[in-house]
């Protein structure tokens, strides 16, 4: 049998979802080729008035945030020592990598000469947040790349760079954190450019502070999201206790952004703030249902403990992420006489990056061990792919590193 054969049976055993996906990237990557052929005026409603559309909107201003659990979790478990939390990191690992990685797409789709996209490299602008956004980009994206490449090798037995990447682990964790803070920030700092043309509501000093607190917030939010989808829908592990953990930290962050935004909105800008309806209510649901409804929810120990009401306050918080930033990058700076839609191109190819993100989630988690065993159920002194365990009688069995569950004994 071909290798062609295998992979369309392999396919065909796939979940009618995972087919549905496949179908919605592959229309994606043919939207996205009409793009590169036609250009960007044929094919979506860009112009002068709004160089930016649904891809930065979305794509970049967006989804970086809601990769933020990587750099998040991470910080957490190796700088903070709390290693309790380990299981969820090579998880949020893999949502950064994708995250990211479709960002770098989404950032090529709506440049209009791609080709030159590689010129930021050699031309260095240092004055500009743009550079060090696409730089910080790159270096993140190229860090997240070399913290996956993990269970890559313990797939394949590779054992040297396994060893290698694990002394680095801890380097990667800081380097990330650092680069991640960098341009979490910078992304609110375009818009400091934007005086006379983004509203009030959202237009203060401090949005470079605000976009990486948010970041923090919507990145622990996606975790929570993630581990409860992966145990009800993969049939992980339940990790309701390590999410109440981390739900814990979440009223502090959520008070930290609200106080913040609070305190520019009534000292550091300049009225009016609610002269247009349309506005006022959008900020009204993004700082209302989106950060303070969550964050008296996540002061509720029940909320913390009960999986469904825990899972609707974090999805909570990312609604409000996604809200605000399309506050900020879109709708905050929309001319009333000229309104911006996006074109079929540019949402087909949106919802095709959000499709491509779930469908190599589940494939990753598939084919490889992204979900660790818990440390108190799996002996790690031993470098070797497979570790020893003692099945209570004497005899020893061998269980994978990661992945697979420990073996049941009959004692």
């Amino acid at each position: 049998m071909t290798a062609a054969s295998l992979v369309v049976n392999e396919i065909k055993g796939y979940h009618r979802f995972i087919k549905f996906l496949i179908l919605l990237v592959a229309v994606a990557a043919v939207a996205s080729m009409a793009r590169f052929v036609f250009g960007l005026g044929p094919t979506t409603n860009l112009n002068d008035t709004y160089p930016w559309g649904l891809w930065i909107s979305f794509d970049v201003v967006t989804a970086v945030p809601l990769a933020a659990g990587a750099f998040t979790l991470g910080a957490i478990v190796h700088c903070f020592h709390i290693k309790k939390l380990e299981p969820l990191v090579r998880p949020a690992i893999v949502t950064g990598f994708l995250g990211y990685s479709l960002v770098c797409i989404g950032l090529l789709l709506d440049l209009g000469q791609p080709h030159k996209g590689w010129h930021v490299m050699r031309y260095w602008n240092l004055h500009s947040p743009m550079f060090e956004v696409s730089m910080c980009v790159m270096a993140y994206t190229t860090v997240l790349l070399l913290e996956f490449l993990s269970p890559v090798t313990e797939k394949f037995g590779w054992y040297l760079p396994m060893r290698v990447l694990r002394w680095l682990e801890m380097p990667l964790v800081i380097l990330a954190a650092a680069i991640s803070t960098l341009h979490q920030s910078s992304l609110g700092t375009f818009f400091l450019i934007a005086v006379d043309k983004l509203h009030n509501l959202w237009y203060n000093p401090l949005l470079p502070l605000l976009f990486w607190v948010s970041a923090i917030c919507s990145g622990m939010c996606i975790i929570i999201v993630e581990a409860t989808a992966c145990h009800k829908w993969m049939g992980q592990p339940n990790e309701g206790v390590l999410l109440r953990t981390l739900a814990k930290t979440l009223p502090w962050t959520l008070a930290l952004y609200i106080a913040l935004r609070v305190y520019s909105l009534l000292v550091l800008s300049n009225g009016p703030f609610f002269d247009q309806p349309v506005l006022t209510l959008l900020f009204g649901l993004e700082l209302g249902f989106g950060f303070i409804l969550p964050f008296f929810m996540f002061t509720q120990q029940s909320v913390r403990n009960d999986d469904r009401r825990r899972v609707i306050a974090a999805l909570l918080v990312v609604f409000g992420l996604i809200l605000n930033r399309f506050n900020v990058s879109m709708f905050g700076m929309m001319d009333p006489n000229q309104i911006y839609y996006p074109s079929l191109i540019e949402s087909l190819v949106t919802i095709g990056i959000i499709a491509a993100h779930i469908l190599f989630f589940v494939l990753i988690a598939k084919y490889f061990p992204i979900f660790e065993h818990h440390p108190e159920t799996v002996d790690y002194s031993l470098p070797d792919r497979f570790r020893k365990i003692d099945g209570g009688k004497g005899s020893e069995e061998t269980v994978p590193v990661v992945g697979q569950p420990v073996a049941e004994t009959n004692d």
